[in-house]
């Protein structure tokens, strides 16, 4: 078969354009080189016709599927995965990358609802839920899933930390509240107590230093008593002295009037004569024997003077006697009292010793008490402090409770179940929050 030089000029000029179209310098083939009438004539015209309009129609197919694919990459590239490629083009490769970016779409959007959806569960403080980490294999957003995953086990790690701190707290807080204010109380009472007890010490430091002072008079009065009973020992002796002469002397006297009886009866002796002489005398003798009576008669006063005298005598050396015993016991007495004075006196003088030294010790006990107070009141001030704040601290910790038990998370139900509410009946027990907090360390 032959081809004339106006078909293959038109045979040309089609491949020609088909070499552009293919090598994309033009956009389409231009059909009209080809006149109609001789496709019926020229079998090859018409194939290379018909192969011309394929490529076109394919292009137009791809360029709808490219088109969508463009499309859907944009609005991926503008954070938008809800885009699916719908057109198909005879070409299988094509379709296959169309149907791989469709995958790739929906992957990423269900990777992204269910991240949207977790993050929003967690942003209203639910935190049970986590992403499937097998929606993809590896790369940025495989990292993006285990990193939400892993923020969720550590705020589940902090939460969990968290709210068994606060329960701990709310228990320990309450335990140190009830505490706190039995301390108030006590460190109140223990003020006012210490307030009468220094007041106490304060009158017996005033009735010490009255006791010293009297004490000390004592001493002296009983000084003062040892230099009058020994005065009183001395006139004693001297009285016992005074009465050994006086009965020296009535023994003098005794013997003077046994020497004037002695007389006296001589005396008689001699008027009884004179009187026997007189008689003898007669009328001669009666005035000598007068003088005789009378003589006679001064005797016997004399004699009877004397016997009164000698029984006054003996009556005084008797209660010379008696005196002078008197004073010996009197002197005995003395020494005894002299001896009890000096030890009375030896006692008084410790017990001022000791009165003075109790006086120091009651006056370092009344400054030491005085101490106690003040740090006591300052103890009270320090005490009521710590129960303002432990009560401050109770209500932070019943709010954080509050806050936290709003927070769903895994392990919280175990947590309340065994953290069990405050029991009161072990006010004082501070074992326990050491117990329970070992496991937050």
């Amino acid at each position: 078969m032959f081809f004339s030089k106006s078909n293959d000029d038109q045979i040309l000029g089609l491949l020609n354009q088909v070499e552009l179209f293919i090598k994309s310098d033009i956009n389409s083939i231009d059909m009209e080189l080809i006149k109609k009438e001789n496709l019926e004539d020229n079998k090859v015209l018409k194939k290379v016709y018909e192969i011309s309009q394929l490529l076109q129609e394919r292009q137009r197919e791809d360029l709808t599927v490219y088109g969508e694919i463009m499309l859907s990459a944009e609005k991926l590239s503008n954070g938008i995965t809800t885009d699916i490629i719908q057109k198909k083009s005879s070409d299988e490769k094509l379709n296959y990358i169309a149907k791989t970016l469709n995958k790739m779409m929906n992957t990423i959007n269900v990777s992204l609802n269910k991240t949207c959806s977790t993050l929003k569960d967690y942003s209203n403080q639910n935190y049970m839920e986590k992403i499937d980490e097998t929606l993809f294999e590896g790369g940025q957003f495989k990292e993006l899933l285990l990193g939400i995953n892993f923020l969720n086990d550590e705020i589940t790690k902090n939460l969990t930390s968290t709210y068994r701190t606060s329960l701990v707290m709310q228990k320990e807080s309450a335990s140190l509240l009830k505490n706190a204010s039995i301390l108030s109380t006590a460190s109140n009472s223990q003020a006012a107590a210490l307030e009468e007890v220094a007041a106490s010490i304060e009158e017996m430091t005033s009735s010490v230093e009255i006791t010293s002072q009297t004490s000390s008079g004592m001493a002296k009065k009983g000084e003062t008593l040892q230099e009058s009973i020994s005065a009183g020992k001395v006139f004693a002796e001297d009285t016992v002295s005074a009465m050994n002469n006086i009965n020296n002397s009535t023994t003098d006297v005794q013997n003077a009037i046994q020497i004037i009886d002695q007389i006296a009866f001589q005396t008689n002796i001699l008027s009884l004569n004179a009187a026997v002489e007189a008689a003898t005398a007669g009328e001669a003798g009666k005035g000598f024997a007068v003088v005789a009576q009378e003589v006679r008669n001064l005797a016997s006063k004399s004699t009877e003077a004397a016997k009164d005298i000698k029984n006054l005598v003996v009556h005084a050396n008797e209660q010379a006697n008696y005196g002078k015993d008197i004073a010996d016991k009197m002197i005995d007495g003395y020494n005894s009292l002299e001896e009890q004075v000096t030890e009375t006196l030896h006692l008084i003088r410790d017990v001022v010793h000791a009165t003075t030294e109790q006086e120091k010790a009651i006056s370092l006990i009344n400054n030491t008490v005085a101490q106690i107070d003040e740090i006591t009141q300052k103890n009270a001030i320090v005490a009521e402090e710590v129960r303002l704040i432990s009560n401050q601290m109770n209500k932070v910790s019943n709010k954080n409770v509050e806050l936290t038990s709003s927070v769903a998370f895994t392990g919280k139900e175990e947590l309340e179940i065994r953290e069990q509410p405050y029991d009161e009946s072990h006010t004082g027990d501070f074992k326990r929050a050491s117990d329970v907090t070992k496991g937050l360390i």
